[in-house]
């Protein structure tokens, strides 16, 4: 009976432990009742949240922190999303809800974690729901392909930046068709040669950020357009944070926003961005509402 009780003992303490680091150990796993948040990676920028079974319902994750809010559709299907920890070091609020009638949603999970990450850049390296590609992924293939034996980040974010405005189209059809909670599918950008603002910005972050530059998918308005706009901010050791408000549709052809983005011409006559300033256009044309 001794021997029972003992093996008893050392099973709830084992369990316990396991629990323990579950939720608050090195793995940095929350498992909730109906969700999970998987906060092991939240040095290099990033959490990853799944619901735990498939359901027809809709989920969202809303990430807080300070008065910075993100709100984010969550799959349905029992898989793991992507979410950057984009503002910075400090503690975030992650929530996870389900709908339960028209707009009503109710809370299912609630986590606070303190972040500190090993860069402020690191969430602009890493994959996410919006910037969502993998090793194997044809775009990532394709990056590495056209800056083959290049060693200037410069170059390669022009001969990228330059690829992009050449050989994806705008899908005129798609914009005026496309619905809330669209997400980029960066091969099928590649592979279709046309896009939307939206599939711009995400496959020149995804490219970059494959090559470990740095690069924002950045969403707001712009005093040039009257619709929601997507462009990307792009780092280099050389430079800082370019904006690279990309180009706006004319309804004939992709025209640059600003001449310093790339060299005039044809912009893979430069071998390198030309003379950026951070102060440019930015402030001028663009309010920018989030970054990814």
């Amino acid at each position: 009976m001794k021997q029972i009780k003992k093996i008893t003992l050392i099973t709830m303490i084992l369990l316990f432990l396991v629990s323990f680091t579950l939720c608050y150990g090195a793995d940095k796993i929350y498992k909730g009742t109906k969700s999970e948040i998987d906060a092991s990676h939240t040095e290099d920028g990033y959490i990853k949240v799944r619901y735990l079974k498939e359901t027809t319902k809709k989920l969202k994750v809303i990430i807080e922190k300070d008065k910075g809010k993100y709100t984010y559709d969550l799959n349905n299907k029992g898989e793991y999303d992507i979410y950057p920890l984009q503002m910075g070091d400090g503690k975030y609020k992650i929530r996870v809800f389900e709908n339960i009638s028209g707009n009503k949603y109710a809370t299912k999970q609630t986590v606070t974690i303190n972040v500190k990450l090993t860069d402020l850049k690191a969430p602009f390296l890493a994959p996410n729901q919006l910037v969502n590609y993998s090793d194997t992924a044809e775009a990532i293939k394709k990056a590495a392909e056209l800056t083959e034996g290049m060693t200037d980040d410069l170059e390669k974010v022009s001969v990228i930046y330059d690829y992009i405005i050449t050989n994806i189209k705008y899908d005129t059809e798609k914009a005026k068709t496309v619905k809330s909670g669209y997400l980029p599918v960066v091969d099928e950008i590649l592979k279709s040669n046309k896009g939307i603002c939206f599939d711009y910005a995400s496959l020149m972050a995804a490219m970059l950020r494959s090559l470990d530059i740095p690069a924002k998918l950045v969403t707001g308005y712009s005093s040039k357009l009257s619709v929601f706009h997507a462009w990307n901010e792009v780092y280099t050791e050389e430079t800082g944070w370019m904006k690279l408000n990309e180009m706006y549709f004319d309804g004939f052809e992709w025209k640059l926003m600003d001449s310093t983005i790339a060299s005039s011409g044809k912009q893979s006559n430069s071998p390198k961005v030309m003379e950026y300033t951070n102060k440019l256009i930015d402030s001028k044309y663009y309010q920018k509402q989030f970054e990814y």
